[in-house]
């Protein structure tokens, strides 16, 4: 027999002590988790039911905010404001009020986009908590499930809150959903979205959908306006197809991307037949039609003084911002256009080329202290057309001797001076033979004078002196450059009067307004800034960050010598009350004829010529067509129709106004006021100027030009009286 003996031992009462602190510490540590934790779930459970709290009661502000349900706004069409916000523009004014009533909408339109967008739409209250359910798993998922948008909402979006992507914006757009189904029947919701509804290219509505897209009402969807026949299933085939676009009509576009278009046409259809709206047949029979005939109707924009600027502009926010964005409409788009130099320009080309048969011709202005495009206008036989072509952007012609001052400038660089002399002969080969304009100017010329008379024979070997490939570089750095931008075709020298390269008329300004600002080149800019009124687009352009691309001090020698143009050289005709600095430009056979002036806060380029090139002979009294004859009295006249205008705003008491507008003649770096003149139906136009003797090709230089002794008159419209052809000096 085994006897176990267990032996107890018993803890010393200092170990005792031990054992018992540690299991205290315990216990507390546990109580004190305990009690965090309780605390922590209170907390949670305030917060919640804040959260709640706050919410119902924004909601229910929501709901009690007072609200116009009765007359909805109309989708605005984009709309452009000149520099003093004054309206002279819209894009595709035309498309975005075609309201028609609900009897007008066929029953299969209906169908088609309650089936698309909102199956249950006659059955929920304004928002759908099943279809929200479906939105959550699709961005879970990533499945290509149906919105959670209703159609109320919808329509509420586009309405009244805007797409702006928050929180507060889906919120306050439930709220209002849920009201507008207490105010408006199912029937009023439907018809006004389909109203609203946007639909690409432009169009507001199904009727304007309809119209742009088919060619027809949308009461006629079923009419095939060609065979003049109708068929239930191309309203059908219409119909889906229109319903497909709408969650992304830039996406979905049948004139963009028709397969796209069918595949949502499908898509439609095949709802359709999962509703009981249409049989699979009739579906399938529809579909079977092929993509419906796309006519592609555009209404004419307003008519505007500003066209060539308008579309610029256009493709400007197009490039920035997409064409759906545009063509939604809800734009205010502030502008660099001053609406007074515009109708200068506008009323100057009338003035001096007054016959349809007379040359082309192109006026644009620029700000130099900041790029920004003041004015843009253009002749043509026919005149512009929306998008169309362009010449003072497009047309690349010689530049005959307004490259003359870059030469100066790289000379001046390279150590030479303005009191430098040089002999001129009558003709010479610098490889290629060039003469003087008048085959009798011989002599010795400081390189200013030079300049200033437009002496071939000084400049074209000075050109080739200090290096083309120099002057080349230092013109295309400043602004010079042809249509294309590109500079491989900015290398090869024309012969011509002088020297001449191929540019645009909007880049011979640019270039000319970098030497009016002490070398400083700012590229061209039209936008200021960009709103959008249910928070999308949004643009504000910044302080306009020059490059200097010629040191100050060589660009104030070569303005100084381009003044010598003006005052008493080839360009006298332009000549005005405070200085100028310009430059005359004219091409062999006179095929194109410049004058560029500036002064330090308003630049402006003026070209003319043919469409085809050939000789300017005999056009409105001038035997020869020269830089410094009808170009220089087109920049004269719009100054002088820009004085006139001002003129008449000092009419107003209190508001004087000084006879050259700060704003463009000033020498100040500092902007000048706005001009408050708004913009009228008629362009005004100011024959002041009267055409003073000028230099013709071989005359002697006449000192000064005569200046209006007489105050500006009242400014008839373009197709009033001008100067008499015989008034004018070749």
């Amino acid at each position: 027999m085994r006897i176990t003996v267990v032996a107890v031992t018993t803890p010393a009462p200092g170990r005792r002590s031990a054992v018992a602190a540690a299991a205290a510490r315990r216990l507390a540590a546990l109580r004190s988790s305990r009690r965090r934790r309780r605390r922590r779930r209170l907390i949670a459970a305030w917060v919640v039911a804040a959260l709640i709290a706050g919410t119902a009661s924004f909601a229910a502000g929501l709901v009690a905010a007072p609200i116009d349900f009765a007359a909805p706004p109309q989708p605005a069409s984009a709309l452009l404001l000149d520099d003093s916000g004054h309206l002279f523009a819209t894009i595709r004014s035309s498309q975005v009020e075609q309201v028609v009533p609900a009897a007008d909408i066929p029953r299969v339109m209906r169908q088609a986009i309650v089936a698309a967008e909102d199956e249950r739409f006659f059955s929920h209250p304004g928002v759908d908590p099943l279809a929200m359910v479906r939105a959550l798993a699709r961005d879970l998922t990533g499945a290509h499930l149906q919105g959670g948008s209703t159609i109320t909402q919808q329509y509420v979006k586009n309405v009244y809150v805007g797409r702006e992507r928050t929180l507060l914006r889906k919120l306050r757009e439930a709220a209002l959903a849920v009201r507008l189904e207490q105010h408006l029947t199912k029937d009023e919701i439907l018809t006004r979205y389909l109203n609203s509804l946007y639909l690409g290219n432009g169009t507001y509505g199904v009727q304007a959908a309809a119209t742009f897209y088919f060619g027809v009402g949308i009461a006629n969807l079923d009419l095939d306006p060609v065979r003049r026949t109708r068929s239930p299933l191309l309203a059908l085939a219409r119909a889906s197809l229109l319903a497909g676009m709408v969650p992304a009509p830039s996406v979905w576009n049948p004139l963009a991307d028709p397969n796209a278009a069918r595949s949502r046409e499908l898509y439609t259809l095949n709802r359709m037949i999962a509703n009981r709206m249409v049989t699979s047949q009739d579906a399938s029979a529809a579909y079977a039609l092929g993509m419906p005939r796309i006519v592609a109707y555009r209404a004419p924009d307003l008519p505007t003084i500003a066209p060539e600027f308008r579309d610029l502009v256009e493709a400007d926010l197009r490039r920035r911002f997409g064409d759906d964005e545009v063509d939604r409409g809800g734009l205010r788009v502030v502008t660099t256009l001053d609406l007074d130099v515009q109708k200068a320009a506008v009323a100057a080309l009338a003035q001096v080329l007054p016959s349809a048969t007379d040359p082309e011709a192109a006026v644009v202005a620029i700000d130099p202290r900041t790029g920004d495009l003041r004015a843009l206008t253009t002749k043509r036989d026919g005149g512009y057309r929306k998008h169309g072509y362009d010449i003072a952007t497009m047309a690349p012609r010689s530049s005959g001797s307004t490259v003359k001052p870059f030469t100066l400038a790289v000379a001046l660089e390279e150590g030479h001076s303005l009191d430098e002399t040089r002999y001129a002969a009558n003709c010479i080969v610098v490889p290629y033979h060039v003469c003087n304009a008048d085959i009798a100017e011989s002599g010795t010329f400081t390189l200013a004078e030079a300049l200033a008379l437009s002496v071939n024979t000084v400049y074209a070997p000075l050109f080739v002196q200090v290096g083309m490939s120099r002057v080349l570089a230092l013109a295309h750095a400043a602004g010079m450059a042809t249509p294309t931008g590109t500079p491989d075709d900015f290398r090869v020298p024309y012969p011509a009067k002088g020297l001449g390269v191929t540019v645009s008329p909007l880049s011979e300004a640019v270039a000319f307004a970098t030497l009016a600002d002490h070398g400083v080149r700012h590229d061209p800019r039209m936008l200021v800034s960009v709103a959008s009124q249910d928070g999308g687009a949004s643009y504000h352009a910044g302080s306009p960050a020059g490059r200097r691309v010629l040191p100050a001090g060589i660009d104030n020698e070569v303005t100084t010598a381009m003044q010598g143009v003006v005052d008493h050289g080839t360009g006298t005709l332009a000549a005005q009350p405070f200085p100028v600095y310009g430059k005359t430009g004219t091409t062999s056979n006179y095929d194109d004829a410049w004058f560029t002036g500036c002064t330090p806060a308003l630049c402006i380029a003026v070209w003319m010529g043919y469409d085809k090139p050939r000789s300017m002979t005999q056009v409105e009294g001038v035997h020869d067509v020269v830089g410094g004859s009808l170009p220089a009295e087109i920049f004269a006249h719009t100054w002088d129709n820009l004085r006139a205008l001002h003129a008449a705003e000092s009419l107003a008491p209190g508001s004087p106004v000084p006879s050259v507008p700060a704003s463009a003649a000033g020498t100040s770096p500092a902007p000048a006021p706005a001009p408050s003149l708004t913009p009228s139906p008629s362009t005004p136009a100011s024959p002041t100027h009267q055409p003073s003797p000028g230099r013709s090709p071989g005359s002697s230089p006449s000192p000064t030009a005569t200046q209006p002794s007489s105050p500006p008159l009242p400014i008839p419209t373009p197709s009033g009286p001008v100067p008499s052809a015989a008034s004018r000096s070749p």
